[in-house]
């Protein structure tokens, strides 16, 4: 499938709006190649280089917001930004979906005409800056965390008044202790087994309560924590074995 076509049933799939200009030039292009027999390059469609996070310069930067059909290199910015926000991420269920709401939110103001395509340009690269530092996050802390402790630091976090109750370090802290009891009872079939859940629910309570955390907020991230360790179910019950 061409990658512009796989790109738009992408944008389809999250929920997230075509513009017309967009579904026009895309679909001329794919014509186009079809008929040539050609592989579709949407950067080189667009009239600008291969985004590469590691290289977001200004240069860069003021090249794409030049590039012949902007609406194509905002199409291939916020595919490579999707890409690799999904990849830098990894389970960190948290940042993902925040990461998904902004890009979505971008385009569509982009869509209503609210951004110019050269200010949309502009939010993508600096986006893209953020994806780019994603890694090192976890080293902000002391000890650094590890991008498993982030996920669920970045699950208990989510909660303003629980961070400035308790502190970053103390969150931290929660964190590792969520890791813990992660490696200590997760099970192959722990998702279906409602014992199991049920325990898992119980220690997650425990450590909240024994940290601190703010008792009317322990629901909302009981629930967070549960699906966040749903998503390293399968990982943690391989480590296991």
């Amino acid at each position: 499938m061409w990658m512009a076509k796989a790109d738009a049933l992408d944008r389809q799939s999250r929920g997230e709006p075509i513009p017309e200009e967009i579904q026009r030039l895309l679909g001329e292009l794919i014509a186009s190649a079809t008929s040539s027999g050609e592989v579709l390059d949407i950067y080189e469609a667009a009239g600008m280089p291969k985004p590469s996070l590691s290289d977001l310069t200004p240069e860069f930067v003021a090249k794409t917001q030049q590039a012949r059909n902007p609406h194509l290199a905002i199409e291939a910015l916020r595919k490579l930004l999707t890409e690799e926000a999904v990849a830098s991420t990894r389970n960190n269920m948290v940042r993902q979906r925040a990461f998904s709401e902004r890009i979505t939110e971008l385009m569509n103001k982009y869509t209503n005409q609210q951004l110019t395509s050269a200010e949309v340009i502009a939010a993508l690269v600096e986006m893209s800056r953020e994806v780019a530092a994603e890694s090192q996050r976890g080293l902000h802390f002391k000890p650094a965390l590890t991008s498993d402790e982030l996920a669920f630091y970045d699950a208990v976090a989510q909660n303003e008044s629980a961070v400035d109750l308790q502190g970053e370090g103390k969150l931290a802290d929660i964190a590792r202790g969520l890791v813990q009891v992660m490696r200590r009872d997760v099970r192959t079939d722990w998702t279906v087994r409602d014992d199991v859940r049920a325990k898992l629910r119980s220690s997650i309570k425990r450590l909240l309560v024994v940290n601190g955390y703010p008792p009317d907020q322990q629901p909302a991230a009981i629930k967070l924590v549960m699906e966040q360790m749903e998503s390293m179910a399968l990982r943690f019950a391989a480590d296991r074995t």
